[in-house]
């Protein structure tokens, strides 16, 4: 089996620059899941994978500090043949550039070794990357094409105004969308309510709510640490987005008068300036900006209890399994959600929810799991852990992925 991996993820060596050039929010849940699929594909096949990979940054100069984002071969393996497609970092020019070149590059690799089984995986909905994939398919039309959809885009950047003319580019890429997408084979979605919105010709597909990186795992004993805390801390990480609870968890901690308890959020988006200013007028709310992924996988190891406030209110929590849900089960330390309807039920043996909606609910239940022994804590999150660890690691997750290309071909 020959794949191709069609994605944006950040290539080890650049993730300095690109985080040191980018302004405001970065694509490290996207950058860690494409990340998790590559290796898991090759721990499954026992071989590199080619990855055309063109890096998820936002347009110059509002969102990222170079206009133009350079081209150039790379290695992510021993032994792999890699791609970066670079672009002119302008809004809506940058995916029309995406797109005829990066097209070059899937033609040339159809026409490479066609008698194999070949396959090319594509990371999000994304146009000029579907619209490569369907060039290559056109030179070899025995190609396989997989799309992985962690989101839908309606229902991307919920809360942000947008102007009249990202909203008509929007919606021209949606038509545009919805023809490309009759040249997909398979699907992988991150939840079963999205085969409903993008698989109107009933395509093979299967679920995929992510994976956790067990390549890197702590000592059993470093995620204990946490309970060390001369006090009680909780954690946020995550964009700073109203539509996603933010502004419920720092009312919900004005409620709780405990001294000893702290809340430490990590993150940049629209909620920021709310969030500093509490932080500046109550001492136990620490504030520590956008931070990287490493940085924020070490503070989820040291809290005493992680949170996501996202609610259910709204369609698209229907669409949508919050990355940051793995990431928290994987650290060990206990973690406190409200039931989505996007989040199977086999995890909520294993994560304390929300009873109510709202500020109140939060503060209540956040003073309830507090109220227990740190040992049963411990042993809460340690059950956690081992719940990802051994179903959601990345040779059984990208398993599914094989295997629906071989039922596919039957």
């Amino acid at each position: 089996m020959d794949i191709l991996f069609l994605g944006g993820l950040f290539p080890k060596d650049e993730e300095s620059f690109i985080y040191e050039n980018s302004k405001g929010v970065i694509q490290f849940a996207a950058n860690v899941l494409q990340w998790n699929l590559v290796n898991g594909l090759e721990k499954c096949l026992d071989t590199p994978i080619k990855l055309v990979n063109s890096i998820f940054v936002g347009s110059y100069p509002k969102h990222y500090k170079q206009m133009v984002v350079g081209s150039r071969s790379w290695e992510h393996t021993n032994n792999s043949n890699d791609i970066n497609v670079g672009f002119l970092n302008l809004f809506g020019i940058k995916q029309i550039y995406r797109a005829i070149s990066i097209s070059k590059y899937t033609k040339l690799w159809a026409k490479e070794r066609e008698s194999k089984l070949k396959v090319i995986i594509i990371y999000s909905m994304n146009t000029p990357f579907i619209y490569a994939a369907m060039k290559a398919k056109k030179v070899n039309p025995n190609i396989h094409i997989c799309l992985i959809c962690p989101d839908l885009p309606e229902f991307m950047n919920i809360g942000k105004k947008r102007s009249v003319l990202f909203r008509l580019l929007k919606s021209v890429d949606k038509s545009v969308m919805g023809e490309l997408l009759k040249n997909v084979d398979s699907f992988v979605f991150l939840t079963k309510f999205m085969a409903e919105r993008v698989n109107s010709q009933n395509k093979p597909w299967t679920v995929l709510e992510g994976i956790v990186n067990t390549d890197q795992l702590v000592d059993d004993i470093s995620y204990k640490d946490g309970m060390l805390n001369k006090n009680k801390c909780i954690l946020y990480t995550g964009t700073l987005n109203k539509a996603y609870g933010i502004m419920d968890l720092l009312d919900a901690f004005k409620i709780i008068k405990d001294d000893s308890i702290e809340l430490w959020i990590c993150g940049t988006g629209e909620a920021q300036t709310e969030v500093k200013d509490l932080a500046s007028i109550d001492k136990r709310v620490i504030y520590f900006g956008q931070v990287s992924h490493a940085e924020a996988t070490k503070l989820q190891h040291k809290a005493d209890l992680l949170i996501n406030p996202r609610n259910s209110e709204g369609e698209y929590t229907k669409f949508s399994f919050p990355s940051k849900i793995l990431e928290y089960m994987l650290s060990g330390t206990p973690a406190l959600i409200y039931k989505l309807a996007g989040i199977p039920d086999e995890y909520y043996d294993y994560l304390f929810t929300i009873n109510g909606i709202g500020p109140e609910a939060i503060a209540s239940s956040i003073k309830e799991i507090l109220s227990q022994t740190p040992e049963s804590l411990i042993d809460f999150g340690a059950k956690s852990r081992e719940f990802v660890i051994s179903n959601k690691n990345p040779e059984i997750q990208t398993s599914k992925i094989i295997e629906l290309f071989n039922r596919s071909k039957t």
